[in-house]
């Protein structure tokens, strides 16, 4: 199926136009057939000579209803643009047009209707008039064909100027991740709750877990419907109604969206270019933003002087992508003024890095955005056409790990945790993991990874020490103090005891497997395991005095207290008075 909408200004035949096609009124509202006028979006299907099934949305002409319009045409690839020969180009027809090219629709059909109303001069005149008038826009190559539904005179020939463009237009992108904006919300009896839409982005499948955005409420797909017929799945470019279980029809609303969870970035704020009409003037503060289906009220913000890139705000979180086509209308004149194409759906924080990233490509804007991403963040932050391979093969990211990392990423932590590591003292002799971390702004892990294949420090255990102390660790003198010390972790024996030599013991230090405190040599994992322990004793609320932490640590006081001063010092622990409380870092080991 080939979803098509129609555009253009109030009584110029739309509806009558389907009607002649179709065989359906698409009139479905009792006003609306009282009024002779389209209030809503109506729908209907038709058998094309290709074979191929065409699904119609009539939308409405009349600019009170412009919002339904916007709501029809917002997943459309395909357009039929309705203009009277007898009444030639007007406002609605400017403003569908205008709608139309901002939405960078790139396929459809004019239809030059009520063609038997006028002469053949008149005719020629339209045609002339309308093709200066869209020449500018994505709609200048588009065949006009005139037509007259009420004598059936040149039906045929739009039904072959439609066929034509659907075989020519390529098939709907199956992008693997489906979205559905929802144009139709009832509740059908024995059913429940049924929701209607143009099906962009990829398949559903009967039982597929999905969300409904925004607020991310949950739903199951019990039975999926398309031109009166069921099916156990169904592909992206087709007019589908999906029986929702799960959820009340109250609880949707025209303008969500259906997606599965975890494939898009559910957000409130975007950056975009913009692209304003001409004479139209951006309104200042608030504007009604037109998004798939639906209107959502936004603040917008000019990120730059030549008024190429804005920060829209919306207040409502929706599954946005890069490459999204927005209509901006004004709130209080109720006009269209541009379009904006969505850039950034993790903008950055200040103006100057915003701008910078804008000009990016795609690829580069996304790791600028989420430095470190996984497949699953890159995808769902650039879409799926976004390869890793591509960012790898462009120097854009590295692969390290589950990440994809940009390489001023990974020089930034690595420079950072060399400073670090130099600026240890010597009673730390190397960089502790989880403040180093901290210190460059990822977690343990990433850090971890970041330093993989970095010569010149090493990470043992949960210290990070100059590698160029490396070979301590392999002297025989030195593997027996360590074991001496592993096996008496908190009374470890002096190196005096066991005839160490100091410079063996600076060596151990400076390479990070001994600690001194207080003239005391630690084994670095037995002082770690004593935090451990330490960590979850007052991260459960549990204060200690030197003798509970000298039983629960199974040590004398002559040990307890010089760890337990690091401790303090490390903010693991809290001092008040003659006990200690959980301290900042207390969760961090705990």
């Amino acid at each position: 199926m080939r979803v098509i909408a129609t555009a253009g200004h109030v009584d110029h035949g739309k509806s009558s136009l389907v009607l002649a096609i179709t065989g359906t009124d698409p009139d479905r509202l009792a006003e609306e057939k009282e009024r002779g006028l389209t209030i809503d979006l109506g729908f209907a299907f038709a058998e094309l000579p290709s074979g191929e099934t065409l699904g119609f949305i009539d939308v409405p002409g009349h600019k009170r209803f412009v919002k339904n319009m916007l709501a029809g045409v917002g997943s459309i690839d395909i357009a039929l643009l309705v203009v009277a020969a007898n009444e030639g180009w007007m406002p609605q027809t400017a403003e569908h047009v205008a709608i139309l090219d901002l939405l960078d629709v790139p396929y459809g059909v004019v239809a030059l209707t009520k063609a038997d109303l006028v002469d053949t001069d008149t005719l020629d005149l339209a045609r002339l008039e309308i093709a200066d008038r869209v020449a500018a826009t994505r709609l200048a190559t588009w065949p006009v064909v005139p037509v007259d539904s009420r004598s059936g005179r040149g039906v045929d020939d739009v039904v072959v100027a439609l066929d034509a463009v659907i075989q020519d237009a390529p098939p709907a992108a199956d992008r693997g991740r489906p979205r559905l904006w929802v144009d139709r919300v009832f509740a059908a009896k024995g059913s429940g709750t049924i929701v209607t839409g143009t099906l962009v982005g990829g398949a559903l499948h009967v039982d597929d877990e999905v969300r409904i955005e925004p607020h991310a409420r949950a739903a199951r797909v019990r039975a999926i419907e398309s031109h009166g017929h069921r099916h156990d799945q169904i592909g992206p470019g087709a007019r589908v109604a999906l029986n929702l279980s799960g959820i009340d029809h109250h609880e949707v609303r025209r303008g969500d969206a259906i997606v599965k969870p975890d494939q898009f970035a559910v957000v409130a704020t975007v950056d975009a270019h913009v692209q304003m009409l001409d004479n139209a003037a951006l309104p200042r503060g608030a504007v009604t933003v037109h998004v798939g289906s639906g209107e959502h009220r936004a603040r917008i913000r000019m990120l730059d002087e030549a008024s190429q890139f804005a920060r829209l705000q919306l207040d409502d979180a929706l599954p946005f992508a890069p490459g999204d086509r927005l209509v901006l209308r004004s709130t209080g004149a109720q006009t269209t003024v541009g379009g904006a194409q969505v850039l950034d759906v993790l903008p950055a924080r200040r103006t100057t890095d915003a701008r910078a990233r804008l000009a990016l490509p795609l690829g580069a804007r996304v790791m600028a955005a989420c430095p470190w991403a996984t497949d699953q963040e890159l995808h769902r932050l650039g879409g799926p056409e976004l390869s890793a391979d591509d960012l790898v093969r462009d120097r854009i990211a590295v692969r390290i790990g589950e990440w994809l990392v940009s390489p001023a990423e990974v020089e930034r932590v690595r420079e950072l945790t060399v400073e670090a590591v130099r600026r240890a003292t010597s009673e730390s002799p190397g960089a502790d993991l989880a403040t180093t971390a901290a210190l460059c702004a990822v977690d343990t892990a990433r850090l971890r990874a970041a330093l993989q294949g970095e010569t010149r420090v090493v990470v043992e255990r949960d210290l990070i020490r100059d590698a160029s102390a490396a070979a301590v660790t392999q002297d025989p003198a030195a593997i027996a103090f360590i074991d001496a010390l592993a096996a008496r972790p908190f009374d470890p024996p002096s190196p005096g005891e066991l005839d160490v030599s100091p410079a063996v013991v600076r060596a151990l230090v400076s390479a990070g497997a001994v600690v001194m405190l207080d003239g005391i040599a630690f084994d670095s994992a037995a002082l770690d395991q004593a935090r451990r322990i330490v960590a979850k004793t007052v991260a459960r609320g549990n204060a200690l005095t030197v003798s509970a932490a000298r039983e629960l640590l199974g040590t004398t006081r002559k040990y307890a207290v010089p760890m337990l001063t690091r401790f303090d010092a490390e903010g693991i622990t809290r001092r008040r008075g003659d006990e200690r409380i959980a301290g900042p870092r207390a969760a961090d080991w705990a």
